[in-house]
């Protein structure tokens, strides 16, 4: 009946006070972890150790750091306080005198006798207040870095006929147990490897081009969040747009890519995928980006695909999924050694089963050196690859031959 009592008083309470949101905080916002900048008289988050950075040269000692869940078990040491159990009908009324966090215990002095009790198992009620006064904490900025605060971006490419959508979107995290308010601050973009973290899947997809720019410089992207606030309750995440763009689809063809040898034979299947270009109209985030078909209102998901250079006018290349127009084989059909050097003779089939016109691809990488390559659509690509490009029309079939002189 207890632990029902506090669930029911605090849906009351929740719904008759309004949140207060304490005074906004500037912060770099990063990937993993931000560098915040505040007054030290309350930190929000639990400063990472060694990153406090006084704002000022001669400063009085900071003895007031401790700010995580137990902090207010911390502010309570040596006052008079009352502890319930959250669960059981058991209560204590003494002094707090010792909080011991790795063995997740805390001491209370009862009738003078001392009392060791599970720290997570009671509720704390103070009974004496703390000592405020300017003299027990002193109050100056303070930069520190802490991994309670972070953002993942959201990355999408939209396909809807010709056009793509770059769709960008930034989740905040705040892994604290305090309620802040974000103001004039920017998220910072800078990872050394690949991020492959990106879980956090949505119902829709916004788009917004209304947005101010990202920021290359010294090597670093960021985006300034400007003077709009965030107000962000405790444990919680929060999605704000980055810019979007929309550009059109320059080319579209299907890629086929595989790898012979001298002892090849027999019809070798070609698989293409569907190949997409187009360039970014706005500077972007690099990162992984999701693709999607738009049917309708419908986003029908593909591929997911990284990309390292997100520039504006920068060419891009995207492959989104198995092509379901065309197919298609290769065949040897002569050879003059299986050995080389050799003379080799190759034929590729391709059929178009759409009802429109398609540009195709095929890359034959070849265990060899080329020396002569001969075909209408046939060229060279490296020393030992080529690539047959071409269109083909509409619900028809298409042979191209083509002879190679390869040596060691």
């Amino acid at each position: 009946m207890k632990q029902s009592a506090y669930f029911c008083v605090g849906i009351l309470l929740s719904a008759v006070a309004p949140l207060t949101f304490a005074s906004p905080i500037n912060a770099v916002i990063g990937l993993d972890n931000s560098q915040i900048v505040e007054n030290s008289t309350q930190l929000s988050f639990q400063p990472n150790p060694g990153t406090l950075l006084p704002l000022q040269q001669n400063f009085p000692p900071i003895t007031h750091l401790q700010n995580n869940l137990d902090s207010q078990w911390f502010d309570e040491i040596g006052q008079k306080v009352r502890v319930e159990h959250k669960q059981r009908d058991l209560s204590y009324t003494g002094m707090l005198t010792r909080i011991e966090q790795d063995k997740r215990t805390f001491l209370i002095l009862i009738d003078e006798r001392p009392t060791t009790l599970p720290l997570d198992d009671f509720y704390l009620i103070p009974l004496e207040k703390v000592d405020s006064t300017p003299s027990a904490k002193t109050d100056l900025q303070v930069s520190y870095q802490t991994n309670q605060l972070s953002w993942t971006p959201q990355l999408s490419l939209i396909f809807e006929g010709n056009n793509v959508s770059v769709s960008q979107q930034a989740l905040l995290h705040n892994q604290s147990s305090e309620i802040i308010t974000l103001q004039d601050s920017l998220l910072h973009y800078a990872r050394n490897a690949p991020n492959r973290l990106f879980k956090v899947e949505r119902n829709a997809l916004a788009m917004s081009a209304d947005q101010a720019s990202m920021d290359y410089q010294d090597n670093e992207i960021s985006y300034p969040l400007g003077n709009k606030t965030i107000q962000m309750t405790p444990y919680s995440n929060a999605l704000i747009p980055l810019p979007s763009s929309t550009s059109k689809v320059e080319k579209q063809t299907h890629t086929a890519s595989l790898y012979t040898h001298e002892n090849s034979s027999g019809n070798i299947e070609l698989n293409f995928y569907n190949n997409l270009s187009f360039s970014f109209k706005n500077d972007g985030l690099p990162g992984e980006y999701r693709t999607f078909q738009k049917r309708g209102n419908l986003l029908i998901p593909s591929k997911t695909v990284f990309l390292n250079t997100v520039r504006a006018n920068y060419p891009i290349n995207v492959i989104t999924n198995k092509s379901q127009d065309i197919t298609g084989s290769l065949t040897l059909v002569s050879a003059s050694s299986q050995k080389l050097p050799a003379s080799q003779t190759w034929q590729a089939t391709i059929d178009n089963l759409s009802s429109k016109d398609q540009d195709y691809a095929i890359e034959q990488n070849i265990n060899g050196i080329i020396e002569i390559l001969e075909g209408d659509e046939a060229t060279t690509l490296t020393a030992n690859s080529l690539i047959i490009k071409g269109k083909i029309k509409a619900h028809s079939k298409k042979t191209v031959t083509y002879k190679i002189e390869l040596k060691n």
